[in-house]
């Protein structure tokens, strides 16, 4: 079983400054992040908010054109370069820049350049990538992903204990994601109980204190909400 983890970062807001840290409006966010783990490399699909005419390459990486996933219009890229006509990996209405309208990017990373890092044990590879918004200064608003594809032996998701990196002063972020095309349905199951005032399973959950002799039920539930494939109770 894969998991995928990503740590991501975002810079601090500000005002009043000569370079402002308030983010410009109407510039791209970031809106999904998605990753495929397989067992030589990791695809990855971003998704902007409006059209992203910046860059994404591996950290420390920039000047080996098979690491710059998304080059800026007008600039030549490497073999992952997700722009017209460079499609990666041809894939439903293809990558890169057609997408959306260049809000929607696929690439992907190989697990033995752009400086992807083993596990030493063998239990994950993981690549930082920076996404930068303008085609030539890292800015503040800027943010970096640490994407990493996991192997677990149980159902169990897992929480990184990697204390936070910094990228040109970005701060990173945690948030977990596990790879629903290699593990395949069910293994995004959530199970969680809840003590219920009444008979359940269906009943209020208790929110206060209830009087002696008040019936309630034990409930203990299984839902895998990504693919609906089934709900118990």
């Amino acid at each position: 079983m894969r998991n995928f983890v990503v740590l991501g970062a975002a810079g601090a807001a500000g005002g009043g400054e000569l370079w402002p840290a308030e983010r410009p409006p109407g510039m791209p966010s970031i809106r999904s992040l998605d990753v495929m783990c397989g067992k030589e490399h990791m695809d990855v699909r971003i998704a902007f908010t409006h059209p992203f005419s910046g860059i994404v390459f591996s950290k420390g990486q920039y000047g080996d054109p098979r690491c710059v996933y998304v080059a800026p219009l007008g600039r030549g890229g490497g073999a992952g370069t997700a722009r017209p006509g460079l499609s990666l990996h041809p894939e439903g209405r293809g990558s890169g820049y057609g997408d959306e309208g260049g809000k929607v990017f696929r690439f992907r990373i190989a697990y033995s350049r752009c400086g992807t890092r083993p596990d030493h044990r063998g239990q994950f590879y993981e690549n930082t990538v920076v996404v930068q918004y303008d085609r030539d200064l890292l800015e503040v608003w800027d943010e970096a992903k640490r994407l990493r594809c996991e192997w677990f032996d149980d159902y169990e998701k897992k929480t990184a204990s990697k204390p936070p990196m910094v990228i040109a002063d970005l701060d990173v972020v945690q948030l977990d994601f596990r790879d629903r095309a290699i593990t395949g349905p069910g293994d995004n199951v959530e199970c969680w109980m809840e003590v219920q005032q009444g008979k359940g399973p269906w009943a209020p959950p208790v929110s206060g204190i209830v009087p002696l002799g008040t019936t309630l039920t034990l409930v203990i539930a299984i839902n895998d909400f990504t693919e609906k494939e089934f709900s118990s109770k």
